[in-house]
């Protein structure tokens, strides 16, 4: 992840290939349940003074982060699903009788899988990347950038050229990846837990 970036804008082009690369992922009955909102120059200034204000920005430890020239929120549209999942060839699953239906919210599964492939695309671009989470601020960001209602927050990516003379690790950086295998806590487990 990156936490430094330089102010320099990211070309059309690339931002055009990124998106057309994140909105081609598999979803569920191929709802295509999620939206990004696109923020550049003053729209991005507009998200950091609703999410770190001013007052809080000097003991802010990441300063570079706030010259990301694009922030990409990432939002999911449960009604998608339930209403794909109303029609005649999906309606015998039950799931489109309402959200409450799905025991796995699949709008939040398909967005966060386009939100890693964004990401992924962007870095095979030469560029950096920074994915967290709106919080508490979710809702004052969908009332300031007119998202509808009904959209659910999955997460905003910082994204531009990444600022390498700046950048630094986070405290979590350090923390050791888990076994794949063969050892008490690791991740792969086979036939039985």
């Amino acid at each position: 992840m990156t936490r430094s970036f330089t102010s320099e804008a990211v070309d059309p082009e690339i931002q055009r290939r990124i998106l057309d690369q994140a909105r081609r992922v598999p979803s569920a009955g191929n709802s295509q349940g999620f939206d990004v909102l696109l923020l550049e120059g003053n729209e991005t200034s507009r998200y950091w003074d609703i999410t770190l204000p001013e007052e809080r920005r000097e003991n802010f430890r990441w300063q570079g982060l706030l010259r990301a020239p694009l922030m990409v929120m990432i939002w999911a549209n449960p009604d998608a699903y339930v209403d794909r999942y109303r029609q005649s060839d999906k309606a015998s699953t039950g799931l489109g009788e309402g959200a409450d239906a799905w025991s796995t919210p699949f709008w939040l599964v398909d967005a966060s899988f386009m939100a890693m492939t964004l990401q992924l695309a962007a870095i095979n671009e030469g560029l950096g990347v920074l994915f967290f989470g709106m919080f508490d601020h979710a809702d004052a960001l969908a009332d300031a950038f007119g998202v509808p209602p009904e959209r659910v927050p999955v997460g905003s990516v910082a994204l531009g050229w990444p600022d390498v003379s700046a950048d630094e690790l986070g405290r979590s950086a350090n923390k050791a990846r888990r076994p794949l295998e063969d050892a008490e806590d690791k991740i792969v487990h086979r036939g039985t837990w």
